[in-house]
């Protein structure tokens, strides 16, 4: 069977576009070879297609009759021509013709031998000038429609306008319509009947808030509704549909200014814009069950921040909370929510952060700069994952991190992520600093993610000690979890077992301070290799260093410090 694969995609690479038989044409086949593999089984022809692309199943298709009946007998259920490319028109137009053809005849020998799918998907670029080409293509969606098929995902491009067909409005077993294509979307004036549909998307489409009323109010069922990068509508209102779960609204360079939802059965809604509003509303005083709430904002005034925290506030029942304020004007922000119980916090201009949710328990916040003030509520919290993206790193910046990290003792899991260009920690700089290093954080997961700098280069070995030496001023957490796999990743794990092999309480380390650093204060260390079976292998810093090459990408050492 491989070597029926590897014959039939040489003879796919070395075909010509062209017509069964026609003049010139080197299918790349010989006789006997095209005899012996035609005479394999259906299934196995099918399997060995299911590693070519759909184009190359075309072209097959136009080879023999035989290879037609293999082809559009294959059961396929997503016809894209992503990848194809022509230049003359009349081979694209040649192409589309045995596109389309290759399109129908598949779905009409799917339902004939009953292995038809329910999912079809269908992305090909029409032609404005050409209209019979896309009556052609309305014609597979209601061929489809007849066929069973429930699930529809259609990406038209290349044009500017385009009528969805009756065909498919009146299609009751419909259960998913996704809509993609940069085109203007008109009904026509019969009444959308869509009693199943249960997604709907739609995405790069221009639509207005008729059209996008008559959609929603013809789908009585639905369960979730997404609008990403739409443009032409300023107005979005949902009420009366009694299943909607999930709303999804990215509204990207649209002018969209008011929102209003009034649905009790919504329980995600997911917001995202692109742009400095001035002036905005929304309204969803009607979605009290709100539980998952995703807020994005890429540029915003502080007075739209407050109407989004004004917002945040409504929902009693809200357990999950993800709000990115990158590159905004807010500055101050204050969460609340008695039933949070997740919350992802996204910030870069954030000065002062409050958070009262005493029922929380994951948190994950990511960061750019330490906000000045930040006062967290975690009498439940027990694990959080803190990712500091901050460029280059220097000594009073490990003294932030460390007041930071203040707020999170007795926390039992911390997830520490840090993106650096480069690190450079001095602690003499920081030797009239009274305050102790964090002795609560108990599990430290470490993450190091070494960015490559403006002149080319990625982190140094001097940059992976002082990261050691920083953190490890920082905090003394009992056990530090690394990862193997990547060259960086191998190299921090070497550098950390050098570091605790020259430790020791007579270390002349620090004779030119009066504050000792880390390795006075360390007693004892154990490594351990955990392995999948749940066991775990004992190392010391020399065993470690010696297996460290050979260690496969995703092992587990554990670091057990005794303070």
């Amino acid at each position: 069977m491989e070597e029926s694969k590897q014959r039939i995609q040489f003879v796919y690479r070395r075909k010509r576009f062209g017509r069964d038989g026609a003049a010139g044409m080197d299918t790349g086949i010989g006789v006997d070879a095209s005899d012996r593999i035609s005479r394999l089984p259906d299934h196995v022809l099918h399997y060995i297609l299911s590693y070519l692309p759909i184009g190359a199943v075309v072209r097959f298709s136009v080879l023999s009759k035989t290879w037609h009946r293999i082809s559009t007998s294959f059961p396929v259920s997503d016809f894209s021509e992503d990848g194809l490319r022509l230049s003359k028109r009349r081979e694209i137009q040649d192409w589309k013709n045995k596109f389309i053809n290759f399109v129908q005849d598949s779905l009409l020998a799917q339902h004939h031998h009953n292995t038809r799918s329910r999912k079809f998907r269908l992305s090909m670029d029409l032609d404005p000038y050409d209209p019979q080409l896309t009556s052609r293509a309305d014609r597979l969606l209601e061929l489809a429609a007849k066929c069973g098929v429930s699930e529809f995902d259609l990406n038209f491009q290349n044009i500017s306008h385009y009528l969805l067909p009756q065909a498919l409005l009146s299609a009751d077993e419909i259960t998913v319509l996704r809509l993609n294509g940069d085109y203007k979307l008109s009904l026509p004036h019969h009444a959308i009947n869509w009693p199943s549909l249960r997604v709907l998307s739609l995405m790069n489409v221009c639509v207005d808030e008729a059209i996008l009323q008559n959609l929603i109010s013809g789908c009585p069922l639905i369960e979730k509704l997404a609008l990403v990068y739409c443009y032409g509508v300023k107005s979005i209102r949902i009420s009366g549909c009694i299943k909607l779960k999930e709303v999804e609204v990215n509204e990207g360079d649209s002018v969209l200014e008011r929102i209003e939802i009034h649905v009790p059965s919504l329980q995600t809604f997911c917001y995202t814009t692109g742009l400095v509003k001035s002036c905005f509303h929304i309204d969803m005083t009607g979605c009290r069950n709100l539980e998952g709430l995703k807020l994005k904002f890429y540029s915003i005034t502080e007075e739209i921040g407050k109407v989004f925290q004004d917002l945040i506030a409504q929902f009693p029942a809200l357990t999950v909370l993800a709000l990115n304020c990158y590159a905004t004007s807010v500055i101050r922000i204050k969460i609340s929510n008695p039933q949070l119980e997740k919350l992802q916090l996204w910030s870069s201009a954030l000065s002062k952060v409050t958070i009262t949710s005493p029922s929380l328990h994951s948190f994950k916040h990511f960061i750019h700069g330490f906000p000045s003030a930040f006062s967290l509520d975690h009498s439940s919290l027990q694990k959080a994952t803190i990712s500091v993206h901050k460029g280059a790193l220097y000594s009073y910046d490990f003294l932030q991190l460390r007041e930071y990290l203040g707020n999170y003792n007795q926390i039992k899991r911390l997830t520490l992520r840090i993106n650096f260009v480069g690190v450079r920690f001095i602690p003499e700089i920081l030797n009239n600093i009274s305050i102790p290093a964090l002795p609560d954080i108990k599990h430290l997961k470490l993450k190091i993610f070494p960015c490559t700098s403006a002149s080319g280069s990625l982190a140094s070995l001097r940059d992976y000690r002082d990261i050691v030496d920083g953190l490890l001023w920082v905090c003394h957490p009992e056990t530090v979890l690394l990862v193997s796999g990547w060259n960086y990743e191998n190299e921090f794990i070497q550098i950390l077992c050098e570091k605790l092999m020259q430790g020791g309480e007579n270390q002349h380390c620090c004779t030119s301070s009066h504050i000792k650093c880390w390795r006075h204060d360390l007693k004892d260390i154990q490594i351990e290799h955990l392995q999948q079976n749940a066991e775990a292998k004992a190392f010391t810093c020399g065993t470690l260093l010696e297996s460290l090459p050979n260690l496969g990408r995703g092992e587990k050492i554990r670091f057990i410090f005794n303070w």
